[in-house]
């Protein structure tokens, strides 16, 4: 943390000078989409307005605008006295020519601005903008903008991407249709416990559970009976459950007491017994086991609980035998591009917990950031974990994806790091929750972090005449000539992997890692290198690849040393005994642009996770066919699992949609070993067709063994905020969960369709009654942004009617025009409305907080 202040302290004094907020103003950003598709195909027309609040007028030779964007500058312009490109990644610059004309403080002016693509979300706006004005004698002022204000899109600006899109606009009476299934269940009828049990039988009576009680435990499951007393201690509001351990097998039963004993079992099982004589008893498998029936005993407590006045909690008579259908239940959550603080990964780690998910795949490192303290390079936090305005990227990394232009974790995204004390407290309080930390150097592609920073360190040994040391960590060779394009537009994140140092740093990588998983004592089984989009072409000019590929005869073009670098990483985790992971590219061979398994790779045993399942672009099946090949395979599919894609095609939802949308459905209903039971559409609204799976690899016997579990993922481009992050994991999180912990639901197995859609959609309604019912009002309690959907509202025949994908929900509304709040008419059934009537109608949760208000007509 005193880093962080030292950094913070000495950028203030380099930019000492610079100036915002009340003292001068500020320049405000606008952004408006024009059109899609604009004269071509593949780009499209915005504006950009400056209102210029600010003391300073522009003129022709004294500012530039820099912003972040998803999209780069295309070339032909329709400007007059500006000019303009991409820099780097996503950092563009906007600047004044000789024929730019003065605009002075009150004034406005509008530009045309044709970026590559297209945008459909409000997310796809310009970002991270700021101006700096020269005020000669090298001094500049630089004023940050704060937030684009982001203009209604036109209806008539083609949102789509492309002639080939089908996918329409989410409306409202879109949604509507959606939700006609949905029917709510009286909250007696449902099984609270999530996710669904194997088997559960309800007793007779209730056991009521009071200050009185004690925790008995087996003398293994301390940790455990700690976990419970502190969950117990937060619904009685003090202190009051007692604990006891008993080190061998035991039998005291009582009406005043809670058991955690172990037995044999499945790895994670347990069962769960509540009876009004004997009291409740948790037997566990082992820890986890264990661990997971105490969840399950909390998910019978009420749902809108919170202090307990009467200081007793009331729940049902069970039993429960329960177990995981996978190994590896998982989320990932990348820091990286935006970062987030250990109080929050800690949050979000209690509350996949809760759900019984036992991964958190931690993305700590990318181009845009690198988030972890080594103390043995120092400059990776140093250099590498700050992003802010830069000529030369020489104090800190340049803007990136809306993180503005100060390199201060407490104004932006961009900036901050783990220390080696923060690192291992997540760890140990990750342990305690029974999840393994899987964390993520992403190599040899995406270091574009680690090579800035440790050019810095080349720059700054040489300047001390020590070359040997300056040479030690250096992932660039500065004679290649290469110019290449990442899968983000940047032209020089790729380490180089024939250069020694290249290993030597990512051995001390490995090796501080290491040492502080075993301070810990948290588990480190796996270590995911990523390994993913290693941009065409890198390598091609470096004399130094050129050299080693001629000095041997194993590989022969720069393509192959990808491979060359997995397995040379690979034999350094070997010594450990680490699984090496990545995505599954590291598993992959190329032939005519499509990825193969590789099976020379089988025998390292690298865990794949498999990510591109897009329907539409050919590689659906690859996830089985890597199993079948013997790979262990994750997977973490796009077209379900991809939390930070957008919820639907609405403009005023935030997220990525390059492999399209996610929603809590998408991931309750993928069916791991049979994809083509949840293909319904393309990316672009397609339906999916019989002979579309003509061809596809199916899954073996052999290959389903290969399956070791799924995982959801939170990339952070769009997820600059926490609140933000909570928005798009939750409830999305909740389909994962039902589908990694719970049996494979009966109706996947059905090959008659219509029957397998009537008993999908039942047992839909099912799920969503008990996610409206009973996790979002425990969510709430949890004090989680979770996404409240927006009411489904159609008018047929004047008639207006509404519904809600998540019962429980509350929804209200009005007639008048104004926006609908907790006080507003309680929507229960439909009813006449006038044709001038204005309709404005919202979801509403236990706390009072909605959903955005749909407007009828």
């Amino acid at each position: 943390m005193k880093s962080w202040k030292i950094m913070a302290i000495l950028f203030a004094l380099v930019v000492m000078m610079t100036s915002c907020g009340k003292d001068t103003g500020k320049i405000d950003v606008s952004w408006q989409l024009i059109q899609n598709q604009y004269k071509v195909n593949n780009q499209h027309k915005c504006e950009v307005t400056f209102t210029n609040n600010s003391q300073y007028t522009l003129t022709n030779d004294n500012w530039e605008f820099y912003f972040t964007w998803f999209r780069s500058i295309k070339k032909d312009q329709e400007w007059q006295g500006l000019g303009g490109e991409t820099i780097n990644g996503d950092f563009n610059r906007i600047y004044p020519t000789e024929s730019f004309t003065e605009l002075k403080p009150g004034e406005s002016m509008t530009f045309p601005l044709i970026g590559s693509h297209y945008a459909i979300h409000r997310s796809d706006a310009i970002s991270g903008c700021y101006f700096v004005i020269n005020k000669g004698l090298s001094r500049k002022i630089i004023l940050s903008s704060g937030e684009t204000n982001v203009l209604p899109f036109p209806k008539d600006a083609r949102l789509v991407k492309g002639p080939y899109d089908h996918l329409k606009v989410q409306t409202a009476e879109m949604t509507y249709k959606e939700n006609s299934g949905i029917r709510q269940i009286p909250r007696s009828n449902l099984l609270p416990i999530f996710p669904s049990p194997d088997k559960i039988s309800l007793g007779e009576g209730t056991c009521e559970i009071n200050k009185d009680f004690t925790i008995y435990y087996h003398s293994s499951l301390a940790n455990e009976a700690r976990f419970l007393q502190e969950k117990l201690s937060e619904v009685f509001g003090e202190n009051i459950i007692r604990t006891k351990f008993r080190s061998d097998d035991f039998n005291i039963n009582g009406p005043d007491r809670i058991i955690l004993n172990r037995h044999e079992g499945k790895a994670e099982s347990y069962t769960l017994n509540v009876d009004t004589k004997k009291g409740i008893v948790i037997n566990g498998a082992d820890e986890a086991g264990v661990f997971y029936g105490i969840q399950s005993l909390l998910s019978l407590f009420p749902p809108d609980l919170n202090k307990v006045p009467e200081k007793f909690v009331s729940i049902p008579c069970i039993d429960v035998v329960d177990g995981p259908r996978f190994p590896y239940r998982g989320m990932h959550i990348d820091v990286s591009r935006s970062f987030h603080s250990k109080q929050n990964i800690m949050k979000f780690m209690e509350l996949i917990s809760g759900y019984k998910l036992n991964k958190l795949h931690f993305h700590i490192t990318d181009d845009e950031g690198w988030r972890v303290e080594i103390r043995s390079i120092p400059e990776l936090t140093e250099i590498g974990a700050f992003r802010g305005h830069t000529n030369d990227e020489k104090d800190h990394l340049q803007p990136s994806l809306g993180s503005g232009p100060f390199a201060d974790p407490e104004i932006g995204n961009g900036s901050g790091f783990y220390t080696r004390e923060d690192f291992i407290e997540l760890l140990r309080f990750a342990k305690s929750r029974h999840i393994e930390v899987i964390p993520e150097i992403d190599m040899p592609g995406h270091m574009r972090s680690a090579l800035k920073a440790m050019e810095v360190r080349y720059d700054r040994y040489m300047e001390k005449g020590k070359p040997d040391s300056a040479l030690m960590y250096l992932l660039t060779d500065f004679e290649d000539t290469t110019y290449y394009t990442s899968a983000q537009r940047y032209h020089d994140n790729t380490a180089n992997p024939c250069m020694e140092s290249t290993y030597r740093f990512a051995q001390v990588v490995i090796d501080e890692l290491v040492a502080m998983y075993k301070e810990a004592d948290a588990p480190l089984s796996t270590l995911h290198i990523g390994g993913d989009e290693v941009p065409k072409g890198a390598f091609t000019y470096s004399p130094i690849c050129r050299a080693f590929l001629e000095s041997q005869d194993e590989y022969n073009s720069p393509s192959e040393l990808h491979k060359y670098f997995t397995k040379r990483v690979t034999d350094m985790l070997k010594v450990y005994g680490i699984h090496t992971a990545g995505w599954e590219e590291v598993a992959c061979k190329h032939i005519d642009g499509k990825r193969y398994p590789d099976p020379t790779l089988v025998q390292e045993g690298i865990i794949t996770y498999v990510w591109n399942n897009v329907w539409g672009w050919g590689a659906e099946d690859l996830g089985y066919q890597l199993a079948n090949e013997g790979f262990p395979v994750i997977l973490i599919g796009a077209n379900n699992f991809y939390f930070d894609f957008a919820y639907n095609r609405d403009p005023e939802e935030e997220g990525l949609n390059w492999g399209g949308y996610t929603d809590t459905r998408s991931a309750w209903e993928f069916t791991p070993y049979d994809i083509t039971k949840c293909a319904n559409t393309t990316l672009y609204g397609d339906p999916i067709t019989d002979e579309m799976f003509e061809g596809k690899t199916r899954l073996t016997r052999e290959g389903k063994k290969n399956i070791l579990g799924l995982s959801g993922t939170l990339w952070s481009e769009t997820m600059r905020t926490w609140e933000r992050m909570e928005y798009m994991a939750f409830p999305k999180i909740l389909g994962l969960a039902e589908r990694a912990w719970s049996l494979q639901p009966y109706w996947s197995a059905v090959e008659n369709k219509d029957f397998a859609v009537m008993m999908r959609e039942m047992d839909w309604n099912q799920f969503v009654n008990k996610v409206g019912q009973y996790e979002l009002p425990k969510l709430d309690q949890q004090q989680v942004k979770y996404r409240i959907p927006l009411p489904g509202a159609i008018i047929e025949d004047n008639v207006f009617k509404a519904n809600i994908r998540f019962p429980g929900l509350t929804l209200r509304y009005t007639l008048d025009g104004s926006e609908p709040g907790e006080t507003s008419d309680m929507y229960i059934k439909p009813f006449k409305v006038d044709p001038d009537d204005k309709i404005k109608i919202a979801a509403f949760n236990k706390l009072g907080r909605s959903s955005r208000v749909v407007t009828l007509p």
